[in-house]
């Protein structure tokens, strides 16, 4: 099945789903942290996040589906990947604050941003930001085991 996957049309089909799904994820994030920022209309904060709930989770569900379906095409090339192993170290920490720290922030939230929400809106920016650029990198580091 990896070989299949590697070899054929499917790998740039489930990078191209995967690639969606992140910019889903990373985008509605996105969004939610501008408006900590205080960028926006006055809708409060954690009723805009709740709004834009289904697209959160719909990017984080396709992620770890296709994720784990390219990581399978070719193990060798991703654990002798640096890039791949910052993105996976990053993402561990974005998605714990996301779940944690990043969700606490916006449900406590009203409709205008204190400092502690602005501190957390762009350490969230700075991570989710940091996550993309380390996925963009893995094609860059690439050391194909021969």
């Amino acid at each position: 099945m990896a070989d299949f996957i590697k070899q054929s049309w499917v790998f740039p089909v489930v990078q191209s789903v995967h690639l969606i799904g992140l910019t889903m994820l990373v985008g509605s994030i996105g969004l939610v942290d501008l408006r900590l920022l205080g960028i926006g209309r006055r809708q409060p904060i954690a009723e805009f996040a709740s709004d834009l709930a289904p697209w959160t989770t719909g990017g984080l569900l396709t992620v770890l589906i296709t994720g784990p379906l390219m990581f399978g095409s070719d193990l060798t090339r991703y654990m002798n990947n640096p890039a791949f192993l910052l993105k996976m170290g990053l993402l561990a920490v974005a998605l714990s604050g996301q779940f944690t720290l990043h969700r606490r922030v916006v449900r406590d939230s009203g409709t205008s941003s204190s400092p502690r929400q602005k501190l957390t809106a762009v350490f969230s920016l700075i991570l989710w930001s940091s996550v993309v650029l380390a996925g963009r990198a893995i094609a860059d580091f690439d050391l194909r085991v021969v």
